[in-house]
């Protein structure tokens, strides 16, 4: 057999198990939307039941309103890890579809201040050298990305959150910045894979199910742009989302 034909059946060969490795990831995607989508529903349904209950309590023991209680915790974290799997999945196989356009950074940002305060009280600084920065972007999905990072930030930090933007000529930066306990430079690699968790004994109230900053970064992505991590431990974090400038790609 001559090289050129040794060669051209490795080729093939490797096309092949391209093509067979896509159609296992395509077929995995589709089960986990299934999965997801067939659960969510009565989970969902069985989770209001529960709150009707609760809410006509006076006829249970402390006992059966404590155990009643833990179960709609356990409820609403499930159907928040179906939901978010479901998004994740659609995100995969770009059912969801993402806008770019001029969006405004600077009221985005204090929108998605305001509404992440209502729910967590924590100081959040913004800096910027420019008061008009602009991106493109989708409005709805970047702002879901802030309110990812700054939840990530406020979980793994006791001080105040920056928010810090930067503008060259093409580009945008959007640094989440937190004083935190920082990433291991082991983990760095691997903390926008799904359900990938850093600490592993947090809790599922403060450490979430690891899918928040899988989805942020295919968001990101999905608008053109890029999600970094830049940590040390003991130093804190940045998050850095570099998005296109509106002005620079009119």
């Amino acid at each position: 057999m001559s090289d050129f034909t040794l060669t051209t059946a490795r080729e093939t060969s490797a096309n092949h198990l391209m093509v067979s490795l896509d159609e296992v990831q395509a077929q995995q995607i589709q089960l986990i939307r299934n999965f997801s989508h067939e659960l969510r529903t009565p989970l969902t349904l069985v989770y209001g039941y529960m709150q009707s209950i609760y809410r006509r309590n006076e006829n249970l023991t402390d006992l059966q309103k404590n155990a009643l209680e833990i179960a709609m915790f356990e409820m609403k974290h499930t159907i928040q890890l179906l939901q978010e799997s479901l998004d994740l999945a659609r995100l995969d196989c770009h059912a969801i579809c993402l806008r770019r356009e001029p969006v405004p950074l600077h009221g985005l940002i204090s929108e998605a201040i305001a509404i992440f305060q209502q729910v967590k009280e924590r100081e959040i600084v913004v800096e910027s050298q420019q008061s008009n920065i602009s991106v493109l972007a989708d409005a709805d999905r970047l702002q879901q990305v802030l309110l990812r990072l700054m939840d990530n930030a406020v979980k793994y930090s006791d001080t105040a959150i920056t928010i810090r933007l930067e503008k060259s000529e093409d580009f945008v930066a959007i640094s989440i910045c937190d004083r935190g306990c920082g990433i291991d430079l082991q983990d760095q690699p691997n903390i926008f894979n799904p359900f990938y968790r850093v600490d592993r004994s947090r809790n599922r109230d403060t450490g979430g199910a690891g899918l928040g900053l899988a989805i942020a970064k295919v968001l990101v992505e999905g608008m053109g742009g890029t999600l970094n991590v830049y940590s040390q431990i003991g130093e804190g974090s940045i998050f850095k989302i570099i998005l296109h400038s509106s002005v620079s790609c009119d």
